[in-house]
């Protein structure tokens, strides 16, 4: 389900990607577009192939087992909407949120590069951040934790705990990777996002979090000074 939620606001980012900011790639993108150009030449073109795919065939499991898809879909974007507005501390923000998108255009009317190029990331930030660490890394981190506690009988919940913190720790730790200088309270900062999205995926699902990520980055870059 989560998969399918993600359709429109893939295809809107892929749309808005190419007509406004074609250069602009978030690293976990770029990051899955290596991995698959490592198998053959046009990466993007195939990993964005496997998406469709994936999201055909969730719709195809929604339209087998009759799930009102249409609302089950509104109820995903509503839910990481109001999340994405709860993830950080924005009610003061919220107060300037007026005067931020007017000032968002320049002078002549036309929408500021920058911004276009900041809102454009958002959206890719939360769809490929989202499928690398926590649907991605947060799976194969609890499929690995279950091989273990066979053998030695572990407890199966103190997987989900570990899978939601080192993925947020190596979430966190990408960021300062990908370019942005080292700093400990922006480090701990995305660790804690990163703990309360592997929560959301645990009980919500890859389409929340997605929403979730996308609508703060967005609210982010529209009401900082």
């Amino acid at each position: 389900m989560g998969f399918f939620a993600v359709l429109p606001l893939w295809l809107l980012y892929e749309v808005l990607r190419l007509r406004l900011t074609p250069e602009e790639r978030n690293g976990a993108e770029i990051m899955l577009v290596q991995a698959v150009e490592r198998v053959g030449p046009n990466g993007h073109l195939v990993l964005s192939v496997v998406l469709c795919l994936c999201m055909l065939l969730a719709a195809r499991s929604l339209v087998r087992r009759q799930v009102p898809w249409l609302r089950v879909a509104m109820v995903s974007a509503l839910e990481g909407t109001v999340y994405g507005l709860l993830l950080g501390p924005l009610s003061a923000a919220l107060a300037s949120s007026a005067t931020s998108v007017l000032s968002a255009a320049s002078q002549d009317g036309v929408a500021n590069p920058r911004l276009v190029q900041d809102l454009v990331g958002a959206m890719g930030a939360g769809i490929f951040e989202e499928l690398l660490f926590r649907l991605g890394l947060m799976s194969l981190l609890v499929w690995g934790w279950e091989r273990v506690r066979r053998v030695f009988d572990l407890p199966q919940a103190l997987g989900g705990l570990l899978a939601v913190a080192v993925s947020a720790v190596v979430f966190s730790w990408f960021h300062h990777v990908w370019g942005e200088p080292f700093t400990l309270p922006a480090f701990l900062f995305r660790t804690m996002a990163g703990v309360l999205l592997g929560v959301l995926m645990i009980f919500r699902g890859y389409g929340v979090c997605v929403y979730t990520h996308v609508l703060y980055d967005v609210h982010y870059y529209l009401t900082r000074s």
